[in-house]
């Protein structure tokens, strides 16, 4: 099976469209590959050393706009986009007591999916194997079951016989 970075990658690739949004872009591995696939990004992170690293590991790039705030605040900054990633769970050797959070992430996805454009895909990876990251996966994914079938295809991709692993969800717009 490929790795879940890989997994959502060729998901996000299944969307058409030109604008895309990292809801936490962290060490700048999903804007980068973003920034690959579509022709503006909106990279999103509450830490400033996220920001940086992202930046420094994007340069190469002219399409990505770098916003240092958080991912709830994301109708300030985009109208209408095609596709989006979280990466929840906390910035890879960075502070792990600054994580995302249920409330939050939500907050966002409220404020982001009206504006998900039709045929659009949002991609939520959870991180199950940590506290905070155990109980923001069973909130959202509460979240996510409750959304209105007429509008919205919600899937999870997940391997059953472990326990804890890092698992998807994605978000379609019909």
């Amino acid at each position: 099976m490929k790795k879940i970075t890989e997994l959502t990658h060729d998901l996000l690739l299944e969307t058409n469209g030109s604008i895309a949004i990292d809801f936490t872009c962290g060490n700048g591995f999903d804007t980068y590959f973003l920034a690959n696939n579509y022709q503006q990004v909106y990279a999103f992170d509450i830490q400033k050393i996220a920001i940086d690293t992202a930046k420094n590991k994007c340069s190469e790039f002219n399409n990505i706009s770098f916003i240092l705030d958080s991912h709830a605040n994301v109708n300030k900054y985009v109208n209408n986009f095609d596709a989006g990633i979280f990466n929840c769970g906390y910035l890879p050797h960075g502070d792990t007591n600054i994580t995302t959070t249920s409330s939050i992430v939500i907050d966002a996805l409220n404020n982001c999916l009206p504006n998900l454009n039709s045929k659009g895909r949002i991609i939520i990876v959870l991180y199950p194997g940590f506290e905070q990251g155990a109980k923001e996966a069973i909130e959202i994914e509460q979240y996510v079951n409750n959304l209105p079938s007429k509008t919205y295809d919600v899937f999870k991709i997940q391997i059953t016989n472990r326990n804890h692993v890092p698992y998807i969800i994605g978000i379609d717009k019909h």
